[in-house]
């Protein structure tokens, strides 16, 4: 018995090869140096190894690299070292630098990219939006700020779109495992988070950030889980799906709906909620007038009731609280919530710098370094800050229009505008379920963002960035595919 196990060890050995044992050893300096450098707190070598492992995975299995974006992100944290004053956000934008290096070479060196993926309404409107972003940074107040701020955009949209919609155009189960990797690791934080939390007794106060270091605060968490939980629930019933797969996105679904209740973001939980209602509507086949009249009805509402409204907001003493109830009714006091109370802070400072600067802004990025002198009085918080430490504008349109004025502000509406009217179409016409329920997903997960972005803005960061725009990818494709389908159709409602 012994003899025989001896003889298929030997045989075993005698398959390896020289490859494989070097890449053994390689491997195990590696674990090694990484685990001394974790000990000395030396980044460099940390760096060193994100860098080869990217190098690799980016050279010989690309798709491989995106997933492994999706899959790190939620784990990557901000890398600030006065030897190496990097502030990105590793390993998730190490490797989205690797892929724009790569795809930008390949682009370089064939001078070509399909025609059908730069034509399309959705492409056309990015396009527009990162070339006035760009001329924008050249008559920046800050053009040093502006142009990494620019740069980041860069390889955030060149990864999680160009490159990506070329792997979803490939096969739409790349899109499907694509973001199942970031939701096993917004999952895995979610439990952390959630025992973290736990400790505490569950107490509010202590949600606002014990999601850190992997998310800076609830607010980005909340968006993320609301991101992805149309998501996880849409997927469970893509056609093909077996136990094993509906048994994950059941678990998933249940890991991040617990997440979701205990980040205690009231913008996140409003996000879901206006998701839901578009949902509602699409299946009840609900007439575009009806919504439209609907909407006109509201808005005059709240213009002739408006000094009322404010009034009864400005009697809301309800802070939040860890009381479901009254941390509802605390999102509309604007009279002792500091949160809250900080937003229009924010926002009147913004509103003042673009009554200066209305065309051209001053600059992406530099509102946290330019509203201070812009603050009023009577608007400042406890929280408030004159050291451009405080954040950004907290609202997806109010801030590009004070970093880029009122036409890169448009190019944000645009985007918005472009995604709904494609994510709704290719939903109701396509006839192919997997078509349908993707458009569909991706169309509910970018509601859930851009309303969120009307309370906060997170498309700085890669926490909602590899989202965001890889759902746009991924609509992109189903809308080419669909184009394809019924051409006749497309042509008369574009």
């Amino acid at each position: 018995m012994v003899t025989r196990l001896i003889e298929k060890i030997q045989q075993q050995l005698h398959k390896i090869t020289k490859r494989q044992i070097l890449f053994f050893l390689l491997a195990m300096a590696l674990v090694v140096a990484n685990g001394y450098a974790i000990i000395r707190e030396f980044p460099a070598i940390q760096l060193i190894t994100v860098g080869l492992v990217g190098l690799y995975v980016v050279f010989f299995h690309a798709d491989w690299a995106m997933y492994l974006v999706a899959l790190s992100t939620p784990f990557s944290v901000i890398i600030r070292s006065k030897n190496i004053p990097l502030g990105l956000s590793l390993p998730s934008e190490a490797l989205m630098i690797l892929v724009t290096m790569i795809f930008l070479a390949r682009i370089l060196y064939d001078l070509s990219i399909d025609r059908k993926f730069l034509r399309h309404p959705i492409s056309i409107a990015i396009l527009v939006y990162l070339g006035w972003m760009l001329l924008t940074s050249l008559t920046s107040v800050r053009p040093v700020v502006s142009i990494k701020f620019f740069a980041s955009k860069v390889w955030f949209i060149t990864s999680c779109y160009w490159f990506f919609m070329q792997m979803a155009n490939d096969g739409l189960r790349n899109a499907v495992r694509y973001f199942n990797c970031y939701a096993i690791g917004l999952s895995i934080i979610v439990l952390i988070t959630t025992y973290q939390h736990a400790l505490s007794g569950f107490d509010e106060h202590y949600a606002h950030f014990v999601m850190s270091p992997f998310y800076n605060d609830h607010t980005a968490y909340g968006a993320a889980l609301a991101f992805m939980l149309p998501v996880s629930v849409g997927f469970l019933f893509l056609p093909g799906n077996r136990w094993p797969q509906r048994t994950f996105y059941i678990v998933v679904s249940l890991i991040l709906l617990m997440g979701f209740y205990l980040s205690f973001s009231r913008a996140a939980w409003l996000s879901l909620v206006v998701a839901v209602g578009v949902l509602v509507i699409l299946k009840l086949r609900i007439k575009l007038s009806w919504i439209i009249g609907g909407g006109l009805v509201v808005g005059l509402l709240l213009f002739f009731y408006a000094d009322d409204i404010l009034y009864k907001m400005s009697r809301n003493n309800q802070d939040s609280s860890g009381d479901f109830v009254e941390h509802i009714q605390s999102m509309w006091n604007i009279s002792t919530d500091a949160s809250n109370m900080e937003r229009i802070n924010r926002w009147t400072a913004a509103f003042g710098m673009i009554r200066e600067r209305p065309v051209f802004g001053w600059g992406p990025g530099t509102y946290q370094f330019e509203y201070a002198p812009f603050q009023q009085g009577y608007y400042r918080t406890i929280i408030s800050t004159d050291f451009g430490d405080g954040g950004n504008a907290h609202s997806e349109y109010i801030g590009p229009c004070a970093e880029t004025g009122f036409p890169g502000a448009l190019t944000v509406v645009a985007i918005v505008i472009t995604f709904l009217i494609c994510g709704i179409r290719t939903y109701i016409y396509a006839e192919d379920k997997t078509l349908k329920t993707l458009s569909l997903c991706m169309t509910l997960a970018l509601i859930t963002y851009f309303t969120h972005g009307f309370l906060n803005n997170f498309l700085d960061t890669d926490k909602l960035s590899v989202l965001v725009w890889a759902a746009m990818a991924v609509l992109t494709v189903c809308d080419l595919k669909l184009q394809n389908e019924n051409p006749k159709l497309l042509t008369t409602n574009y």
